[in-house]
């Protein structure tokens, strides 16, 4: 669910070169177009937490108890560039590198990029995830209400972003933009799992079976601002999505129409930053509105963040199919850099999941929970 991309805003690009990967006799030999520039960027989180998990995710199973976590990824970058037409182009890759993974890549593309803008071809977010402003685009520590799976409200995570296309694979195009303002678009085809990547890629769409695609032409868009207004800085989106529900999808929401939208907002005030969205979702059926709001403070390697997410209306059949009504999270986040791509990070989450009689996980509904890790980035 979390927006890895915004994440590794700080990440520090190491170069390299295929004449340094083998000194083998043919290393220096140039493909056909020229050879590309390599580079290697990516995390890897150490997390330490805890709190009341089994009711945070509202499920039994999950223990209360002190745990550890990691967070590791890998993205090799490929770039080009034409003397001749000016056109840039690329690919990116990125490795799951957790010892745990036995589906080892993320998100994969193609770019291509010039004065007309970009466009990007493969399995990556769509523009609705990748553009959407909100609380959370400010949030510090581990990302706040889109922060860590120890502190996030799994519910609420329906509060920051609706549903969508994941990194279902998919074409992407951005404009360049025009004195801030840009426009975004992308389309997937088809989506095999609503939500979720899941069977895209490799995998052909199905028409029945039990494989068969849960959603089909589902496009999204978004008009997007990022800079500066009489000093202040603002970043704001208006993104949405429309598509139909087939087979299972239908029959599982009650409806064909799948869309949402969502306006949301990030100011820069000397330092203070505040941000919010208020959107709505609509997945057959079911129907449900949503808002986030967020206060950041930065002061040398010192940030500190409190976000805030609830699901503030919807209707009967959202909440007697979801088991909940209104739910929301307050989640406190700070971090401290101690070195160039060197941080210490937390949070601490209050929740409440507001379940209804409809819910029969036989846990409670409140809490609180918290993490802390140590954050490397390069």
């Amino acid at each position: 669910m979390h927006v890895r991309n915004r994440l590794l805003s700080s990440t520090a690009v190491v170069s390299t070169t295929m004449l340094l990967l083998s000194g083998a006799p043919d290393a220096a030999e140039v493909k056909p177009g020229g050879a590309l520039n390599l580079s290697i960027e990516g995390f890897a989180r150490f997390e330490v937490g805890g709190g009341e998990q089994n009711d945070l995710n509202l499920d039994n199973s999950f223990a209360r108890g002190l745990d550890f976590i990691n967070d590791t990824e890998v993205h090799v970058l490929a770039h080009g560039r034409s003397e001749q037409t000016g056109l840039e182009y690329g690919a990116t890759i990125e490795f799951l590198a957790d010892t745990n993974q036995t589906d080892n890549t993320d998100e994969t593309w193609v770019f291509l990029k010039g004065g007309w803008g970009e466009v990007r071809m493969g399995d990556q977010d769509g523009v609705v995830e990748n553009s959407i402003v909100g609380g959370q685009t400010i949030a510090v520590g581990t990302g706040g209400i889109d922060g860590s799976d120890f502190v996030i409200l799994p519910v609420v995570g329906e509060a920051v972003f609706p549903s969508r296309t994941e990194d279902a694979t998919k074409i992407r195009y951005y404009t360049p933009s025009f004195g801030g303002f840009s426009l975004g678009v992308s389309y997937t085809p088809t989506q095999s799992n609503l939500d979720s990547g899941a069977n895209n890629g490799q995998f052909i769409a199905r028409k029945n079976g039990a494989n068969a695609m849960q959603a089909e032409n589902i496009v999204e868009g978004g008009l997007i601002y990022d800079g500066d207004v009489v000093g202040i800085g603002l970043e704001t989106s208006l993104v949405g999505q429309y598509g139909k529900l087939k087979n299972s999808g239908e029959a599982d929401f009650g409806g064909s129409d799948w869309y949402s939208g969502i306006y949301g907002a990030a100011l820069d005030i000397q330092g203070f930053k505040l941000a919010g969205s208020i959107g709505t979702d609509k997945v057959g059926d079911q129907d449900h509105q949503f808002m986030t709001a967020g206060i950041a403070y930065g002061y040398g390697p010192a940030n500190a963040s409190i976000t805030y997410a609830w699901i503030f209306d919807s209707n009967n059949d959202f909440s007697d199919a979801q088991g909940y009504d209104k739910p929301q999270n307050l989640v406190a986040s700070a971090d401290y850099a101690l070195a160039p791509g060197l941080a210490l990070a937390g949070d601490v989450s209050l929740f409440n999941n507001d379940t209804n009689s409809n819910y029969t996980g036989g846990t409670g509904d409140t809490g609180w929970a918290g993490v802390a890790s140590v954050r490397l980035t390069f």
